[in-house]
């Protein structure tokens, strides 16, 4: 009886510290399940029904949407097969200058546009960029993870993709270091402003003297239809309009205060857990969670997770629940619900916690697929003790 009772809690404690490491690397995973989706938009939008919006005197948002120009598109020997249209880089040397000049520069300037061809403007703008010391462009990778650094080597650089969550059907989650070593540009910029370095450890990184998971769902402060909304204060203003204005105007537009630069309302645009939302705004937001410490894990973070994890377990190498005697007992009419009673059983309470981390750490767990996990092990369990009776 005695060493039952040892290899039954040792199986608990087994079972535990797998389902843990489970849910990490499943929160690493670049998709979700339907199911998690409906619940992490119903839970977000309570929080979003109350949530703090930046000041709008903080930023300064340039769109460069119709401010573009045609290149050569060239082949792989470098002889043109072609046009295509990038940002009008004429433009964006001439407002980088004028606020180059200014005696109340701007706390931060994120170019959220992709320096990938060369055009007979650069060497004006790369000189123009040198000028900052608190700016910083944007890098992507291409289909084959391939790194497409920007013409301008010199130049502070973040990576700007939506590497997690983009890979089916939109940007529903956001990662801080890709592959351990890429600093995502909202990262990069809170390390610049804050004079802390982000490090990572395992599934989580180490910001100053707190803890974040690397892939988290975002916490948007900040909607598309805020930014299009005049009284809200967040208007981008085109970079075409801005060069209308004296050299003096466009500095006290952008005196101390966070600016970004980039496309806002036609190309750079992606699906989100509430809208169609523009690349840097996604980019704005990812920024606001780190500054805010929205996400965070901590002692009774894993202190949570450990006990209900441990119930969970118990669950498992013991016949019979409460929850599940209930579901079998009102809908054991059904046939479906009788047989997935225990699974159901499993998805409630993980819901239930999920809910409970979400609103205290800002951290949805990836309920469905810790569900099935949790499932398959307790019939391969029941399995295991009804051939050895």
């Amino acid at each position: 009886m005695i060493k039952k009772r040892i290899f039954l809690w040792l199986g608990i404690m087994a079972n535990t510290l797998a389902m843990i490491f489970l849910t990490f690397y499943f929160m690493s995973l670049p998709w979700l399940a339907g199911d998690e989706k409906l619940l992490i938009w119903s839970t977000s939008a309570i929080k979003f029904a109350n949530r703090e919006m930046p000041a709008s005197e903080d930023f300064a948002l340039i769109n460069t949407s119709y401010d573009l120009q045609l290149i050569d598109r060239l082949d792989d020997f470098g002889f043109p097969i072609g046009q295509r249209v990038i940002t009008d880089r004429e433009k964006l040397t001439l407002i980088l200058d004028a606020i180059s000049k200014t005696e109340n520069p701007p706390k931060y300037i994120i170019c959220d546009i992709h320096f990938l061809d060369s055009t007979a403007s650069d060497f004006g703008l790369d000189t123009t960029l040198q000028k900052f010391d608190n700016l910083i462009i944007s890098y992507h990778l291409n289909d084959f993870e391939e790194i497409e650094y920007p013409i301008f080597k010199d130049v502070n650089r973040g990576l700007s993709d939506y590497v997690i969550g983009s890979v089916f059907d939109g940007v529903y989650k956001y990662q801080l270091l890709h592959h351990d070593s890429l600093k995502l540009t909202p990262l990069k910029v809170y390390e610049d402003l804050s004079n802390q370095e982000a490090k990572p450890n395992g599934p989580f990184v180490k910001i100053g003297d707190r803890w974040t998971p690397n892939n988290f769902v975002m916490n948007y402060r900040l909607l598309q239809k805020d930014i299009e909304n005049i009284e809200a204060g967040f208007n981008p203003i085109n970079m075409g309009e801005l060069l209308f204005l004296e050299d003096q105007d466009i500095q006290n537009f952008v005196a101390g205060k966070i600016v970004v630069i980039g496309d806002f309302f036609e190309n750079d645009r992606h699906e989100t857990l509430f809208e169609i939302s523009s690349g840097p705004l996604i980019l704005l937001n990812a920024f606001l969670t780190i500054q805010e410490s929205d996400t965070y894990v901590n002692f009774w973070f894993f202190l949570l997770i450990l006990a209900s994890y441990a119930y969970l377990s118990y669950m498992v190498f013991v016949e019979g629940d409460y929850m599940e005697s209930r579901i079998t007992k009102y809908f054991g009419a059904v046939r479906v619900a009788n047989y997935l009673a225990g699974f159901m059983s499993y998805l409630i309470l993980l819901t239930l916690l999920s809910c409970l981390t979400f609103f205290i750490f800002n951290i949805h767990l990836n309920v469905f697929f810790l569900a099935i996990t949790f499932y398959l092990t307790d019939r391969l369990i029941g399995l295991y003790h009804r051939q050895n009776k």
